[in-house]
């Protein structure tokens, strides 16, 4: 797609974010709505759509090599978060847990199918998956440890039972086992292509619902809100950074499609995880603000970002 035609992509998502925060304010979508559009999408619409995709993907064994690195960026986004927090004597123990993993989620997949459209969803899923091993087997046992609700073994049952009970997660692997077993070979069948029809109507509001949630909880004023604008711009400023290194260390020298590329960097501008307030044992209402307020921005932050990566073409 030339430039031109991306932008005619991306101006929907800017009309039904601006539509989302005018309902809000008109009092006409409710925070009753929006949180019944995040379980449409999260247990319905978007486990579809990455069923379909990954069930077609041809993997490589080079695709081994990128869920290592990204899963190690991640790593390494923690260790230098960890590392500024004593540097800055930055009171807030939630403070690295917001500069590393992204939500990949509930904004990720949703803006990159919206642009690229639904067969996009793997490449999305092969830059994410990476991701998405950290966030479940370091990220979510050290934030579980950190609020002392379980140590050790119990942490990562408690990971472990989150996975399994995640449609989205059950449906990558899902979709990754119909892969090996090459059912994608009968693609062509129509029978497969009345399956795929099928799976592409349900997921098609995916992108309108989470453009909404985004305009529920757009915010135009950042008053009060010092720390919380600095997590956020640090968050995106590190993770794209470290994503132009892996781009010229990793997936270039792999020789991979340039839309996984793409996918590297839009995943690297999201916020952290929306499965941190999950994990918060008796906050204060500090904490909760720090927290809520930093992952709004970061989500704002994410849509402008991920609007210049598409037009920039990185």
């Amino acid at each position: 797609m030339n430039t031109f035609e991306i932008f005619i992509k991306v101006i929907p998502i800017i009309i039904v974010i601006i539509l989302g925060y005018i309902l809000t304010r008109a009092d006409i979508l409710k925070d009753n709505m929006v949180d019944a559009f995040k379980k449409i999408v999260v247990n319905v619409t978007l486990p579809v759509a990455l069923f379909s995709a990954f069930i077609k993907i041809r993997f490589k064994s080079e695709y081994l090599l990128i869920f290592l690195s990204v899963f190690l960026a991640c790593i390494l986004l923690f260790l230098i978060a960890k590392l500024i927090a004593k540097v800055f004597k930055i009171k807030s123990k939630y403070f690295p847990f917001l500069l590393t993993g992204f939500e990949a989620g509930m904004i990720g997949y949703a803006l990159f199918m919206a642009v690229f459209g639904h067969e996009s969803a793997a490449d999305f899923g092969i830059a994410d998956i990476g991701q998405v091993s950290f966030v479940f087997l370091i990220f979510v046992p050290m934030l579980i440890n950190l609020n002392n609700k379980a140590k050790g073994l119990d942490s990562i049952k408690q990971s472990f039972t989150i996975v399994i009970k995640s449609p989205v997660i059950l449906a990558i692997i899902l979709g990754l086992v119909g892969s090996f077993a090459g059912i994608w070979m009968y693609e062509d069948t129509l029978l497969f292509g009345a399956f795929d029809n099928i799976f592409t109507f349900i997921s098609a509001p995916t992108a309108f619902l989470i453009c909404l949630v985004i305009g529920n909880g757009l915010k135009l004023t950042f008053k009060g809100l010092k720390m919380e604008l600095i997590t956020a711009v640090l968050k995106i400023v590190l993770s794209l950074t470290i994503a132009f290194i892996l781009k010229y260390t990793v997936f270039i020298p792999l020789g991979v499609d340039k839309q996984i590329v793409t996918a590297l960097f839009v995943l690297f501008c999201l916020p952290g995880p929306f499965v941190i307030p999950v994990f918060m044992q008796n906050p204060s209402i500090d904490d909760v603000n720090y927290i809520s307020n930093t992952l709004s921005i970061g989500s704002i932050l994410a849509v402008i970002s991920f609007i210049v990566i598409v037009l920039v073409g990185l």
